[in-house]
């Protein structure tokens, strides 16, 4: 990926991740002081702002990414499974043979 197609978030990971590091073990308003002097982008307004705070949720562990929560989600128990019926002909074909 070239650095002109980098997102906010390409830009923020990182940078959350080294203070979360060297911040570890101490004192939560220790480590918010930190990520605030750490903060890449121009003024705390907009969307890169809220890219950076979201961020630093997830890292946290306060928050699970959108990709997250769709991975690990359990499925609706009322979801029915398109190919159960051809599963099920293809054992019992397979145990007549």
């Amino acid at each position: 990926m070239s650095p002109a197609c980098r997102t906010w978030r390409d830009v923020a990971r990182p940078t959350i991740a080294r203070v979360l590091h060297e911040t570890a073990g101490q004192t939560e308003a220790e480590i918010k002081c930190a990520l605030f002097a750490a903060y890449p982008f121009f003024e705390r307004r907009f969307w890169p702002y809220r890219v950076w705070l979201d961020e630093i949720k997830i890292q946290r562990g306060f928050k699970r990414a959108p990709w997250q929560a769709k991975a690990n989600r359990p499925p609706d128990p009322r979801q029915l499974t398109i190919f159960a019926e051809q599963e099920e002909r293809g054992k019992n074909d397979q145990s007549k043979a």
